[in-house]
């Protein structure tokens, strides 16, 4: 199999390959790692790379399956693993040059059943400082680029996982959403992400107990994020919000005629782009042939979730990053410096006025649910921003109308603020500027299967990265961090 053939390979198919002995796990993660370094000086999509490691623990799968012994269900699978999730013995730097030396002392629950399962880490990925943004830089680790057009941004805040996996670095990443932070990269990379809903895969202190953040996977397949998904998800005894018992999805799904799917093209309030409104457009058409009742509906939402959004957020988040900007202020990068700066602002009364207007968009969203099977929407309203985009400091346009600098150009907050729903981002198209766009699926409180039978469908109808047509061409120059 050609080197390119092998860096795009899909997990699931692998994972077949490596079972009939016709695909090597060593052949596998000889072809990512020599990826891995043809696209890092263009890309920087890695905090840490573990090459001779992972190439020893393909030796050992490779034996396991000459040997016919039992397999995990990732077994000599090469994982990208984001850095923000906790490996004991291992760097756990937030990308904060303030913590550039810790070390951490436990393993992330998530992390901990995929190297169980046999994944093998050979790459950990960039993320802004403290995940607390949607594009992905840091005075750490520099730039993290987009393969399908190095200038913009892979989204944030699991963008070194989006980078490596559209690159053909892994086949499966790990990821952590707090306000969109494995579905917006997702989306500006071209591949599947699914945020679960609260409780369903185990998350680390505190914010195990915040309904806004949760662990989840990204692969460039609806199967292989359901195959990875299955291996995180379940209830553990270090995470009281965990849920009982485990839900396993399938890895192949009913065709969705009949379904009845709502679109909201903007949810009420957001500014969503040309490009966007026309591949989201193609999707509903791409639905409707496969036999799906797609309607759009109007669910009435405001700015003010967008206000309520940035109350919890700078509350929970802010007040947890106040004391580095009391004690490290000159080594933030400015947009975690403004986010602890307003949580010196927040009150309760902030957070319980997220909550109450939790409680108003679930009015309308709830009973919508209940009438249609799923909701879709664009995952962003601008394909994506620069690379080097400053939130909070550089202005944002979406043809022509100035939005929010932070989050004003991204959809995905909303259904972190509806913690218990399942979302599941899916490409959409291309853009004029080569980057792709995506939709989110929603589905009714843990109804997962629900998003990936939606996800399957409209993935059949035109699917990604199984062709090179549908791969990105990376710039051959190397760009500077």
């Amino acid at each position: 199999m050609a080197s390119s053939d092998l860096t795009y390979l899909g997990a699931s198919e692998a994972i077949a390959l490596f079972k009939a002995r016709k695909l090597s796990p060593v052949e596998l993660m000889d072809a990512v790692i020599a990826r891995a370094e043809q696209v890092a000086p263009t890309l920087n999509p890695f905090s840490n790379t573990y090459f001779d490691e992972a190439r020893d623990k393909a030796r050992l799968a490779e034996a396991r399956y000459a040997k016919g012994k039992r397999t995990g269900a990732l077994e000599g699978l090469p994982l990208a693993v984001k850095e923000e999730a906790a490996i004991a013995g291992l760097p756990a730097t937030g990308g904060c040059l303030a913590l550039k030396d810790v070390i951490a002392d436990e393993t992330l629950v998530i992390v901990e059943r995929c190297f169980d399962a046999g994944a093998i880490m050979h790459v950990r990925t960039t993320t802004p400082e403290f995940c607390c943004a949607v594009v992905t830089h840091s005075r750490l680790w520099g730039v993290t680029r987009n393969p399908w057009n190095p200038e913009c941004t892979p989204g944030g805040s699991s963008g070194g996982t989006a980078a490596a996996l559209a690159a053909g670095v892994a086949p499966i990443g790990t990821g952590s959403d707090i306000g969109g932070s494995i579905r917006v990269p997702s989306s500006t990379c071209g591949l599947v992400g699914f945020k679960p809903p609260y409780g369903r895969n185990p998350e680390g202190r505190l914010f195990n107990l915040d309904h806004f953040a949760v662990e989840g996977p990204m692969a460039r397949s609806v199967a292989d994020c359901a195959l990875l998904q299955n291996v995180m998800s379940g209830p553990h005894e270090r995470d009281i919000a965990s849920l009982k018992p485990k839900l396993t999805l399938p890895t192949t799904f009913k065709p969705v005629k009949g379904m009845k799917i709502a679109l909201s093209m903007d949810l009420g309030y957001c500014t969503v782009s040309r490009e966007v409104r026309k591949n989201t457009m193609d999707v509903v058409a791409k639905l409707r042939d496969a036999g799906a009742i797609v309607e759009e509906v109007d669910l009435g939402w405001t700015p003010g979730v967008m206000t309520a959004a940035v109350g919890h957020l700078s509350h929970i988040l802010g007040n947890a990053l106040e004391p580095m900007l009391r004690r490290h202020r000159h080594e933030l990068t400015n947009y975690v410096a403004t986010i602890a700066e307003m949580a010196r602002d927040t009150t309760a009364v902030d957070l319980l006025e997220s909550n109450r207007m939790v409680g108003e968009m679930y009015d309308t969203l709830g009973p919508l649910l209940h009438k249609y099977d799923a909701l879709i929407c664009p995952t962003t309203g601008l394909p994506a921003v620069a690379a080097d985009h400053r939130p909070f400091l550089d202005p944002v346009e979406i043809d022509g109308v100035p939005v929010d600098s932070n989050f004003g150009w991204v959809m995905s907050y909303p259904f972190n603020m509806m913690g218990h729903c399942p979302v599941l981002q899916v490409p959409s198209g291309l853009a004029k500027n080569g980057v792709p766009t995506g939709v989110q699926i929603v589905a009714s409180p843990y109804e997962d299967a629900t998003v990936f039978r939606v996800g399957a469908a409209i993935e059949a109808a035109d699917p990604w990265f199984t062709r090179a047509a549908r791969r990105p061409k990376l710039a051959t120059q190397t760009k500077g961090k």
